[in-house]
């Protein structure tokens, strides 16, 4: 009366991790096969989201390109009190990807730079 409840005994289909994680070949053959309505328009979906995904992900990278240089800048200034250094190096690459100079820009004018100072006349 106050004992345990004797255990439910499990479904009669013990499934074996084996079997699940590596299934037969006729299973895989079964599973390819599947041509129910579910399973075509779940490809249409796919096929459709597939054809736009290029235009949308243009449109993404050019709104990130406008925007991260200025979050970026932003993030700068508001560390720019906390951490002098951390601060002034986010300004600085915000306000170079503003301007859209890279560090292939910075060094040839480091190096125009050395090379006029250091002139063998």
């Amino acid at each position: 009366m106050f004992g345990r409840q004797p255990k439910e005994e499990k479904s009669t289909e013990d499934f074996e991790v084996a079997d699940i994680m590596f299934p037969s070949e006729s299973e895989l053959e079964e599973s390819s096969e599947d041509d129910t309505e579910l399973s075509k328009v779940s490809k249409r979906e796919k096929v459709s989201l597939d054809q736009n995904n290029p235009e949308i992900v243009n449109i993404v990278e050019k709104i990130s390109g406008i925007v991260s240089p200025y979050f970026i800048v932003i993030v700068g200034l508001i560390l720019y009190d906390d951490n002098f250094l951390l601060g002034l190096l986010l300004i600085a690459v915000g306000i170079l990807s503003l301007l859209k100079i890279s560090w292939q820009d910075i060094l040839g004018v480091f190096l125009d730079i050395k090379d006029g100072l250091s002139s063998d006349d």
